[in-house]
Order: C-alpha cells, then structure tokens, then sequence
C-alpha cells in the first residue's frame, strides 16, 4: 500500500521541482492547484523514485506520475493501490508526451480516452500582450469599448499595500492594490453571482488570498473610473509558463475580460522575462468558456487523456 499523507506547504519545493522535471506544462497537479483545491477534492501525494503521486482514492482514481526517469516502479504502486481497493487502475492527466513513455510499457493493458474538457489552453506570451494579427483584431476592438468608457488603471496586487486603490504610493510597477481590496471585489462578485455550484471555487480564491505570498502568486486589479471592475491572479507553473489561475470580471462591463488578460500579460512579462507562455487552463466542458478561450485561438491545445485498466 501507497503511504499517502495530504498536502502542505512544506511540499512546495519538492513538488515544484518534479513538476518541472516532468516538461509538460500541465496546470492541473501544479503544487499552487493541488493546496488551493485540497478541502474540494480532497488530493492524497506520496513519492516514488523521483515522482509525485497523487491520489484521490475517494473517486478511483490517480494522476499520471510528475516527474521523470523510470516509471514502472511508479505505474505498479498505482496498480497495487487500485487492486487492493478491488478497483480497475485508473488514471488521468496523461498528455501526448507522457503517452510515448507510458504506452511501449502498459499499451495493451489500458483503454486510452480524450478528455477534451480538461484539456488546457496555452497562448504565447507575446499573442496575450500585443494581440497581433486579424484573428484579434475582435479583442482589440474590445480593447477599444473599454476605453472609451472611461479613465483606466490596471494595479499589482501587492500583500504590503493599502487598503484602496486611490492611496496607493507609485512602485516600480506602477500603482498597487491590496489583498484586501482584492478579496473585497472577489467576495462581492461571488455574492452577486449567488451561484452554490461556486462554493468550491470560492473556497480556493480564499485559500489563494490566505497564502498569496507563501504560494508565489502574482495578481492584478483593473480599474474603471475610479472603481474596480476585474480581477486576476496565477503562478509560475515551471520555468517557462504561467498559470493563470483564476479571472474575474463584472457582468455588463464592456471589455473588461479583454483588458485584464491583456494587462495581466504585460505584468507577468516584466516581472518574469523568461515566461513564454500562458496556460489558461481547462474550459471543462462549458460551452461560453470554450468558445471564450478558443477565440483567443491557442498556440497549444494540450489534449489531456484517460488511461483505464482493460
């Protein structure tokens, strides 16, 4: 049986640096992910050789290991785990890349089945910040509402800062915005929603704004005449793609889901110059997020896969 133990912030580096490790620039088991959705999904990790396990037995079933070298050792600990439960192995977050290792060893004892709607998004940093080309000129335009709507600012959210926007000293980044005021925008949107299939997602923006600085996130608040209007926050996934884990903005305010990304964009880019890449994650199936995402026309659509024991 596999030690399973449930997740920390002690695990950060660890994970991170299987993460990495692993090339595939997946959002869904990134260490920011897995602690911010703990109480929903309730995710169990261990180690094996040099790679992560996670766990979530309650649902039969188990990530693809993260990480890289040998994963036999891997695969039959999952298969143990699996069969003393009485279950078939079954395993998610499998990609392209991580078929070519698993299949030569496990090929003919596994279904394999798309899971498009958790397949991620991921769009070049240089497309989210400048949107070049035809294609965008949709999201330009948008740009274009929004500005004519009224004076504008975009802030960083900065723990140490104040608590409103209009105090706010000018920092190398320009103006800031707080946690507080951020959690206050986000409290009041979830409010207005009034959405209880929300819950879960509530619960992990307010796990986010609890560690903010502990789990590296980066955040910025959108501004329109003088009120807040959008909100946006992720974390370095690895070395070379952002996460963009969450996005917010209020209904009836004409391009504001335009502005914010675009602004967050330029913000990631001048405080990590070595990021390539935004991964915005799964559309789950959701026909509106879909086409949202899709119109943003993604560099790579990083199909995700099932692996079923036969």
């Amino acid at each position: 049986m596999i030690d399973w133990r449930d997740i920390t912030l002690e695990d950060k580096a660890h994970i991170e640096e299987k993460i990495c490790a692993s090339g595939c620039h997946g959002a869904d088991y990134g260490f920011a992910n897995l602690f911010i959705w703990r109480k929903a999904y309730r995710p169990k990790i261990a180690f094996c050789d040099n790679r992560l396990l996670v766990g979530m037995p309650q649902w039969n079933v188990f990530a693809y290991p993260k990480g890289d070298g040998e994963i036999r050792n891997s695969i039959e600990l999952l298969l143990e785990e699996a069969h003393s439960l009485g279950n078939k192995l079954r395993i998610r977050g499998l990609t392209d890349k991580t078929l070519e290792e698993f299949l030569p060893l496990y090929g003919d004892r596994f279904e394999i089945i798309e899971d498009r709607d958790n397949a991620d998004y991921i769009y070049m940093t240089a497309k989210l910040c400048d949107l070049p080309g035809r294609h965008l000129s949709s999201k330009r335009n948008h740009i274009k509402h929004f500005e004519r709507n009224g004076a504008w600012e975009f802030h960083k959210i900065a723990a140490g800062s104040c608590g409103v926007f209009t105090s706010c000293e000018e920092s190398t980044s320009g103006k800031l915005s707080s946690i507080s005021e951020a959690k206050a925008f986000v409290d009041e949107f979830y409010k207005e929603k009034n959405d209880p299939e929300l819950a879960d997602e509530a619960g992990a923006i307010e796990e986010m704004f609890e560690h903010y600085e502990t789990l590296g996130f980066l955040g910025g608040m959108l501004y329109q005449n003088g009120e807040p209007v959008a909100f946006t926050a992720g974390t370095k996934l690895d070395n070379e793609v952002f996460d963009t884990h969450f996005e917010k903005a209020l209904p009836g305010v004409e391009g504001a889901y335009t502005m914010v990304n675009r602004e967050f964009a330029r913000l990631v880019r001048a405080e990590y110059p070595d990021i390539v890449a935004f991964n915005r994650e799964e559309d789950m199936g959701i026909e509106g997020l879909r086409k949202a995402k899709l119109s943003y026309h993604p560099d790579i659509l990083l199909m995700k896969y099932f692996a079923v024991e036969k």
